[in-house]
């Protein structure tokens, strides 16, 4: 083992002394150097071989590996704004107001036209109202009916109870005319009653006055029947005692018997007297009870007439009054989608609309649903206007003021969501004049959701490559 040790350590040694040797005598090994005009007349080969390398293509290549580190070093460095991008358009702060008919119905005027200024509450369009007023006054009609039936059958009622005549308080809103007419009604009612009131009492008291004759009657009829009866009995002694005549004692035995009989009667003829008194006041007793019930009656009916008539009028009014097409607030007067009177319009149909005036301009983008983890209310954003090339004419700058929490189908996009953006400012400088915005402009946002670095954006692709690769089954 020792020996093959000393023979690998002397073959190294005899070729390390060959190298050093070669190597101190390099420069003594290389031809002398030629005049340029001497490469012109070497071998095409030779003059290859023994032509020194141009300078230049060592300078180009180290700058390409300084630009190649400069520009490493800035993809490790240097930062790129992540932003997500929507689509959408400006609109008014206040939002546009459409203008719609509540029902189908008959232009017959038109008072304004487009971009024409308007001031809230103008009349715009006005629709035939012939249906609705006559529904309206129809139903007014009934409801003032059943107010002036409620006041007379309370008015009738109290009178009733106090015996004096009706009387009907003032009522706003109620036509004088048919207020004296129903004034004249309950008088002419609590008349009627009095009559039958009075044709009852008087014969009440006739029944009284008769109870009180029939009364007194009795009472003589009985005290003559115990005279007469007394003297039947003393009479009907002597008779036994053969002091008088028998034909005597039948006489008087006679006018007993007939006395008897006339109390009787008349006795009689107080019980039926008794019974038809009874009989005449509860007749007048039912008779006011039937009235008073009859009024509450009446007044219960006209209560639920007015209750049930009062949002009656209320909606017939409503809809009366939507027949005028009015502004809704103050702004000019855009997509106008009439034009004829006469014309038909049908249920809820866009008329034009009211662009609101003095109201700030903000922009209404769709975010894609991918994008919507990272946008944030607060953050901020570039907004690009497509009537205006943003190379030319710049851009605007804003703020994202919200997001909406859930998301709407979009026929071409998907699912997205709705955000706000407020503008810095809502108009662009165009060849040295300022121009405004208008709502309705398409717009494209650029929301800056956060920074990373190049080289990040160039591994991106090929981290999710791998991350997604390698792994089918």
């Amino acid at each position: 083992m020792a020996g093959s040790l000393a023979a690998l350590r002397e073959f190294f040694g005899r070729y390390t002394r060959v190298f050093k040797a070669a190597w101190s005598v390099r420069d003594k090994m290389d031809p002398p150097p030629r005049q340029g005009q001497e490469l012109e007349f070497l071998p095409a080969h030779l003059e290859l071989t023994d032509t020194p390398v141009s300078p230049a293509s060592r300078w180009i290549m180290r700058a390409i590996m300084a630009l190649f580190c400069v520009a490493l070093l800035w993809a490790c460095l240097g930062q790129l704004d992540i932003v997500a991008v929507a689509t959408g358009k400006t609109v008014s702060s206040g939002r546009t107001k459409v203008v719609q008919p509540l029902e189908p119905g008959v232009v017959r005027r038109i008072l304004v036209r487009d971009g024409q200024q308007v001031k809230q509450g103008d009349l715009l369009i006005e629709l035939d109202s012939t249906a609705s007023g006559a529904d309206f006054a129809r139903a007014g009609e009934a409801l003032q009916a059943a107010k002036l039936a409620e006041l007379r059958f309370r008015a009738l009622h109290a009178a009733i109870d106090s015996g004096t005549d009706p009387v009907l308080p003032e009522l706003t809103g109620i036509e004088p005319a048919r207020l004296s007419a129903e004034r004249q009604l309950a008088l002419s009612q609590h008349a009627s009653f009095r009559a039958r009131r009075q044709t009852l009492d008087a014969i009440v008291a006739q029944r009284e006055a008769e109870l009180a004759t029939t009364t007194e009657l009795v009472t003589r009829l009985e005290e003559s029947a115990q005279i007469v009866i007394a003297r039947a009995a003393d009479f009907r002694d002597l008779v036994e005692k053969k002091y008088v005549a028998r034909h005597e004692y039948l006489a008087l035995e006679q006018e007993r018997i007939a006395a008897e009989r006339d109390l009787a009667t008349q006795r009689n003829r107080l019980v039926e007297i008794r019974s038809a008194l009874a009989g005449a006041r509860e007749e007048r007793r039912s008779m006011i009870a039937d009235t008073r019930q009859q009024l509450l009656d009446g007044l219960r009916q006209a209560e639920d007439q007015v209750r049930q008539l009062t949002p009656e009028v209320a909606k017939t009014g409503r809809r009366d009054n939507l027949m005028q097409l009015t502004a809704p607030v103050d702004g000019v007067v855009q997509q106008l989608a009439v034009h004829t009177v006469g014309g038909v319009v049908t249920e809820a149909q866009p008329l034009l609309a009211v662009v609101p005036e003095d109201e700030t301009l903000e922009v209404e983008a769709l975010v894609l649903n991918k994008d919507i983890g990272f946008v944030r209310a607060g953050q901020t954003a570039t907004v690009k206007v497509e009537s205006f090339p943003y190379t030319r004419y710049g851009y605007l700058t804003g703020t994202v003021e919200n997001v909406s929490l859930d998301a709407m189908q979009h026929e071409e996009l998907g699912l997205v969501f709705q955000a706000r953006v407020k503008l810095d400012r809502a108009w662009l400088d165009i060849d040295g004049a300022r121009v405004r915005l208008t709502p309705g402009m398409g717009i494209s946002v650029e929301v800056k959701t956060g920074e990373r670095t190049v080289i990040d954006y160039l591994l991106s692709p090929l981290r999710t490559y791998v991350s997604e690769s390698v792994r089918e089954r």
